[in-house]
């Protein structure tokens, strides 16, 4: 392969060739795209404007780190990245085709994470023949703040992915893609912000199917009507306690931006911060020039997203990384709040206090056999707090989705457990065994930076290379047939059913696959 050099709508891009890890190819490799103009000095807290062209041969051929403005992950005091940090990265394995594109949106509970090549290599997915598209956002404050006037709207990272999209549209062809054909796919927070997307009137068109994995508009942790008053609250943390918009806007303009990062995660109390509430995220912009969520969420997840195929997952213990172990203090913990996150329903549905002390005593019921939680209850309530904050708020969207749509949409539940290192086990030790938040993702993406006691991918034979293989196939062939199952093989030869009104199920990812029924929830009831 020689060294790659493609015309897009702004100029000319100079690519580099790669080594495909798992050795069976090389591909072609365009790493640190600028799609708008650098959002810095007044343009900060604004709305993302498109890149100028550029003269000559722009080289995006190096491995550079681009990080938006952000704690440094495991060293909170460290703040790195960049406000100059709208970039995009496609990957090829050839530029004279016409393939599926699959646009990833990465994770970081909104305050940080990054689309850079030590964090996202699409090693695992390229030999599917797809094209893969990664794009940065800008993070915390700076991607969300919303001032509840137009000074201040927020959502500027979800405009910021739309952009991309936009740029995906114009230029994709050029790398081989197929812009009639693109994907979206994300874990966790970037999960969260795929579905805004599919609600988002303005991102319409732009994309084609969906996968959201691990995170949903319905779940409570990403769902806060209240951001206004946060946007206020890091204002007065800095020293401005005006509460006139636009005297607080100006002022944070001209606050570093390390300031900005350094407390912007105290804005949310400590009540907030177990109920696993995020400091900013996705919220109501209608008094935007340019609003991409012009009603409210609620009245949006019941309204729109219906239009494409949808995949959506979860892992069977997702709040493994929550509940760390096995201690006095966190069973204490787990007692006094249990009755806090069961108030979290309200939203799903309009609940009275009535419904939440039934609703309670469901939960204890149903997961403690109604006593008060206990060491040998530990796993019970890694399962109770997945089904609350995770997999009913799926269940919620998966129903309303088949009263409303006549498009394919599945649900999946990862509960494998093997031996691929994720984000969280370098956050802390795992005390509990179980297919935790984001163990999905490197069976999908090839982090180096997370795979520190192992930089090898697993080996062919064992089960993490079987599982790999199989959630890679999968993946892929929903993105170019909107089917998960298209294609059979030995490593999928299973027919995953869509979830309809008549058949509401999910695939199980173990050892094996296996269809499995979706149970009626506690909230079925009046």
């Amino acid at each position: 392969m020689s060294i790659p050099i493609v015309t897009v709508k702004q100029g000319k891009l100079k690519g580099a060739v790669i080594q495909n890890i798992l050795g069976s190819s090389s591909y072609y490799a365009f790493r640190g795209i600028p799609f708008a103009t650098p959002p810095v000095g007044e343009l900060r807290f604004k709305d993302p404007q498109p890149i100028e062209s550029w003269t000559g041969v722009k080289d995006v051929s190096e491995n550079v780190q681009y990080y938006c403005t952000q704690r440094q992950p495991f060293t909170p005091y460290q703040v790195i990245g960049s406000e100059d940090c709208l970039y995009l990265n496609v990957y090829t394995n050839s530029l004279d085709q016409s393939k599926p594109v699959m646009f990833y949106v990465h994770e970081g509970a909104f305050i940080s994470g990054t689309s850079s090549f030590e964090e996202m290599r699409p090693d695992y997915l390229l030999p599917k023949d797809v094209v893969v598209v990664s794009s940065n956002y800008r993070v915390g404050a700076f991607g969300f703040l919303n001032l509840g006037h137009r000074v201040a709207t927020g959502n500027y990272g979800l405009k910021d992915l739309i952009l991309a999209l936009k740029w995906v549209k114009e230029n994709i062809s050029n790398f081989g893609g197929d812009p009639n054909n693109v994907t979206i796919f994300g874990v966790s927070a970037g999960s969260v912000l795929v579905h805004a997307l599919l609600l988002s009137p303005r991102a319409e068109g732009l994309f084609h199917k969906a996968i959201m994995q691990s995170g949903v508009l319905w779940s409570s942790w990403c769902k806060n009507q209240n951001y206004s008053t946060r946007g206020f609250k890091l204002a007065a943390l800095l020293g401005e306690k005006s509460t006139n918009p636009e005297t607080v806007i100006e002022f944070l303009r001209k606050v570093p931006a390390e300031d900005i990062v350094k407390v912007q995660s105290n804005i949310v109390t400590l009540e907030e911060k177990f109920s696993f509430s995020i400091p900013f995220g996705v919220s109501y912009d209608e008094i935007s020039d340019e609003p991409v969520m012009p009603k409210s969420v609620d009245e949006l997840l019941r309204t729109r997203g219906g239009d494409i195929p949808v995949m959506i997952s979860y892992t069977a213990d997702e709040c493994i990384s929550y509940v760390k172990d096995k201690s006095k203090e966190t069973i204490q913990m787990l007692n006094e709040y249990m009755p806090l996150y069961v108030r979290t329903l309200k939203s799903l549905k309009k609940l009275n206090e009535e419904d939440f002390e039934r609703l309670y005593s469901t939960i204890s019921d149903r997961f403690f056999e109604g006593k008060p939680i206990s060491a040998n209850k530990i796993r019970k309530a890694i399962e109770a707090l997945t089904y609350l904050f995770f997999e009913l708020p799926i269940i919620v969207m998966i129903e309303d989705l088949a009263k409303r749509t006549t498009v394919s949409n599945y649900v999946c539940r990862f509960s494998f457990v093997g031996n691929e290192e994720s984000i969280f086990d370098l956050i802390q030790k795992r005390h509990i065994s179980g297919a935790a938040h984001t163990d999905d993702a490197p069976y999908l993406i090839y982090s180096p930076k997370y795979k520190i006691y192992n930089p090898n991918p697993p080996q062919v034979g064992t089960k993490d290379r079987v599982t790999l293989e199989r959630m890679t196939r999968m993946w892929t062939n929903f993105a170019k047939t909107g089917n998960p199952t298209s294609i059979k093989d030995e490593y999928v030869n299973i027919d995953w059913r869509p979830a309809t009104l008549d058949d509401l199920c999910f695939l199980d990812i173990n050892k094996e696959l296996k269809m499995q029924p979706i149970l009626p929830h506690i909230l079925s009831s009046p």
